[in-house]
């Protein structure tokens, strides 16, 4: 079984009962199209112009670009919030690093968008564009997947998830084990169904 992606993971344990199934069906039958994201021209525009230092105005083109008139009306949302978190201060892009999470049968792909240094602190974010609002329970897992991908053994990272519309940074607090039981246990139940789909 090739990597699963990190949101892809996510959306599956917070799924419950027959949706999980199919989730993992349309996983193994479509991975490619899973791929192809709505939100990818804007997030690659986001990571772009932090890596080359150009000024936010970009993003702007990226909307003006776009054919899908679905994406017209979410992106100037997205580059709003994006704004507006841009404007708590200061920060220093760098390469975020990424690997491969092992849980198990299967393998996550911990693949952070941002890397930025905020108050002297090296944060490793995780960008959240949905319309629909990211709540405690998401914004845990993301942040125990980061935590357990990148950041033990290296406490000069802070894994962070943007929800990137409200222009708000949530980061890690959560050191309880009771999680890594969750994930261990929802990866076991992904692997078990991928092998019987």
């Amino acid at each position: 079984m090739d990597k699963v992606s990190l949101t892809y993971f996510v959306d599956f344990v917070l799924k419950s009962g027959t949706p999980k199934l199919t989730g993992v069906r349309e996983y193994k039958e479509r991975k490619d199209e899973l791929s192809t994201d709505f939100y990818r021209p804007i997030r690659e525009a986001i990571v772009e112009m932090h890596r080359s230092g150009l000024p936010v105005s970009t993003l702007h083109e990226i909307t003006r670009a776009q054919d899908d008139e679905k994406r017209q009306k979410h992106y100037p949302l997205v580059i709003a919030g994006y704004r507006s978190f841009l404007a708590d201060g200061a920060m220093n892009f760098f390469e975020p690093p990424r690997a491969g999470l092992s849980l198990g049968a299967l393998e996550i792909d911990v693949n952070p968008e941002l890397g930025l240094v905020i108050q002297g602190k090296r944060h490793l974010i995780k960008l959240y564009f949905r319309s629909e609002p990211l709540t405690p329970r998401r914004t845990a897992v993301i942040l125990a997947l980061l935590s357990r991908g990148l950041c033990e053994g290296h406490p000069e990272y802070v894994p962070a998830v943007l929800d990137v519309r409200n222009g708000k940074l949530h980061t890690y607090a959560n050191t309880s084990s009771r999680i890594d039981i969750l994930l261990r246990g929802e990866a076991a139940s992904f692997a078990a169904m991928y092998g019987s789909v």
